[in-house]
């Protein structure tokens, strides 16, 4: 019996070894163990809201090992969002630069690495979606205290189907479209951004970006010529934040953020022609403590105040009065706080917590149409993450853990045969 106990304990480190995913490469699933928005710590994955980071995170390789889902059509498991990219400056000796290249199985969320993390608090998430993104390319220079960065990306499907007397044009995403019901809402892109950082005193660093996305979707059907389209391209995003040394074991980070997304579409070949407008925009400040334990554990502890707004035109009519059938819903954080634990167990292994919360929130809809009715709802959502990282050699893996795993301890522990590790990273610096 005590044999057997030993040999369990073995396999049961091994397992942890061999599966688990120190701290300054880890990627999305670094940050989504925490329960965290990227932007308030230092991580790798800022170059994709503020692209001058690029020149500062050095020689890399990195691979999204993908979240582990399950089909619903026929039960069996299946892995998405998977991708992989090089940072690397050692093209032509670096004298062109710092370049990054990314590829993807699906179009990442705005501002973000990954297709299910989100670049802003509540439901400010993007409503986009698109498995058929061409490609993302990055460009960064560094000179003395100042860095600059720029983006090009581009997501694109496009179907025509020719007939006798008749043919069919489809531009947006045709797996996103059955995915989310709406090709409004799985539209093709056309990126461009641009970042900005700067030393602003010796205690000081600052970073500002401007990305801008033009989404379009087309469904056309002729003769006679009809169809839908968006009536409004532009999703935008604008950000800024700041690393403020305040103590030698304390780092201060205030983030602003602005962003907006035009879903305005529009029927054609009717007269008058129909438009629906329809938007969601929204706004955070807050700011979030990164103290060093130990010799360098990391506790973050933060607040944001947010406020995401959509304003939607249901019918794109008019009743008797020339008034519309508008919806408008608006979510109010008052503030969310967060905090996240990440301690260094050895030289190879690193366990992660973090959660955020909702403390004062607030969720208002205002029907001003037809319905004339106003609903509001307070509440206190709650998010809790776990995750884990391991250093093997030159290549470290990393994975968000199931909530259940401390009770268990996955398969060995339990017996019970699920999926412990649904998201994993692995990255390579050199």
């Amino acid at each position: 019996m005590h044999s057997r106990w030993i040999l369990r304990s073995f396999a049961l480190a091994a397992g942890l070894v061999l599966a688990l995913p120190v701290v300054a490469l880890a990627q999305t699933s670094r940050v989504e163990g925490m329960a965290l928005q990227g932007d308030y710590i230092k991580d790798y994955t800022g170059i994709y809201s503020y692209p001058s980071c690029l020149p500062q995170v050095g020689n890399l390789v990195y691979a999204e090992l993908g979240n582990n889902l399950t089909d619903p059509a026929s039960g069996h498991p299946i892995t998405t969002d998977r991708s992989m990219g090089v940072v690397m400056d050692k093209l032509f000796d670096g004298k062109l630069g710092v370049w990054g290249i990314h590829m993807r199985q699906e179009t990442a969320q705005f501002g973000q690495g990954d297709a299910f993390s989100h670049a802003a608090a509540g439901f400010g998430q993007d409503p986009n979606s698109n498995v058929n993104e061409a490609f993302d390319l990055m460009w960064g220079k560094k000179s003395g205290t100042t860095s600059i960065g720029l983006r090009l990306k581009r997501s694109y499907s496009n179907l025509e189907v020719s007939a006798p007397g008749a043919t069919t044009t489809l531009k947006f995403d045709i797996p996103g479209e059955a995915f989310n019901g709406s090709p409004d809402l799985a539209r093709n892109i056309l990126g461009f951004g641009g970042g900005l950082g700067f030393q602003m005193s010796p205690t000081t660093n600052i970073e500002l970006s401007v990305q801008y996305e033009s989404r379009t979707y087309e469904f056309t059907t002729s003769p006679p010529t009809t169809g839908q389209e968006d009536d409004g391209p532009s999703t935008y995003m604008l950000a800024g934040r700041a690393f403020w040394q305040w103590k030698p074991n304390c780092v201060v980070v205030p983030v602003v953020k602005y962003y907006s997304f035009d879903l305005s579409e529009k029927t054609t070949g009717i007269t008058p022609a129909v438009s629906l407008d329809n938007s969601l925009k929204g706004w955070q400040v807050g700011a979030a403590a990164n103290w060093t334990l130990g010799t360098n554990d990391l506790l973050v502890l933060g607040a944001t105040f947010a406020q995401n707004k959509q304003q939607e035109d249901l019918f794109g009519i008019a009743n008797a009065t020339g008034q519309g059938d508008t919806l408008n819903v608006t979510e109010t954080l008052t503030p969310q706080i967060f905090g996240a634990l990440e301690t260094h167990v050895n030289s190879w292994l690193t366990l992660r917590v973090g959660a955020n919360k909702g403390a004062f929130q607030k969720l208002k809809s205002e029907d001003q149409g037809f319905g004339k009715s106003n609903i509001e709802f307070s509440f206190s959502s709650f998010n809790m993450n776990i995750g884990a990282g391991v250093k093997l050699g030159t290549l470290q893996l990393d994975a968000i853990l199931s909530n259940d795993f401390p009770q268990n301890l996955g398969w060995i522990g339990s017996g019970i045969a699920k999926s412990y590790f649904p998201k994993v990273t692995a990255t390579y610096a050199f």
